[in-house]
């Protein structure tokens, strides 16, 4: 049943993409972690399975791209993005407090801690009505360098992303498509990275996992497009 849920997820997020611009990192990282149970491990997994879903979305939606805003906010994102993933190299094994419940220890862990705090601000933005960050033309770089920093580090770079793409007022195709050019830059960089530092024998593994989660989310995104 676990593997039903993930498939049914993963497509459900794949489809999401195509209306919010984000989504399936953000609800992929969260369910790789109940089933590989270490969050480092589970944001890498979601980093494949969304570097893989972007390369096929992009060939759905390459003609549709604006590349005056995709260069210069992917440049920027790639170094970015590269530095968060070292940092969350570096996090998942400081532990910050040590307590007991009972007979059982339990250690609270950095990564933990800047993850579980992530999530709330992204949540917060959520409840804020026509939330957006109004940074001209200009000044793209600046949200690729922040997208792509909490990329590498989290694996959240489309709630971010989106956030600036949509002051632009770009058509729906134009944002999508531009949209995927950038998470790709992202992934390239954080994936790369991620590959290099962590022991991925447990990914490798679980290779049915990543597969049925990648099939489930190429399905979605031909859905989403078709919508």
């Amino acid at each position: 049943m676990e593997l039903v849920y993930l498939i049914l997820i993963s497509f459900a997020a794949s489809w999401l993409t195509f209306f919010s611009g984000f989504g399936l990192g953000t609800i992929l990282t969260p369910v790789f972690y109940f089933l590989f149970n270490d969050l480092a491990l589970a944001i890498a997994g979601t980093a494949i399975v969304h570097f893989l879903n972007n390369l096929f979305k992009f060939l759905l939606m390459q003609k549709s791209v604006d590349w005056k805003i995709a260069i210069p906010f992917g440049i920027a994102s790639i170094p970015a993005a590269f530095l968060g993933a070292y940092l969350l190299t570096h996090f998942e094994d400081v532990a910050l407090l040590n307590y007991t419940l009972g007979e059982k220890a339990y250690t609270v862990f950095m990564m933990n801690v800047v993850f579980g705090v992530l999530l709330i601000i992204f949540a917060v933005i959520e409840l804020l009505p026509n939330f957006t960050l109004n940074i001209s033309r200009k000044y793209l770089w600046v949200g690729g360098l922040i997208s792509g920093f909490f990329g590498g580090l989290s694996g959240h770079q489309g709630a971010l992303r989106t956030a600036f793409l949509t002051k632009y007022k770009l058509d729906k195709e134009v944002f999508i498509a531009t949209g995927i050019v950038i998470a790709l830059a992202v992934d390239i960089s954080r994936t790369s990275h991620y590959f290099s530092s962590f022991d991925l024998d447990v990914l490798k593994a679980n290779w049915l996992i990543l597969l049925s989660s990648l099939l489930a989310a190429f399905v979605g995104a031909i859905t989403g497009k078709y919508f």
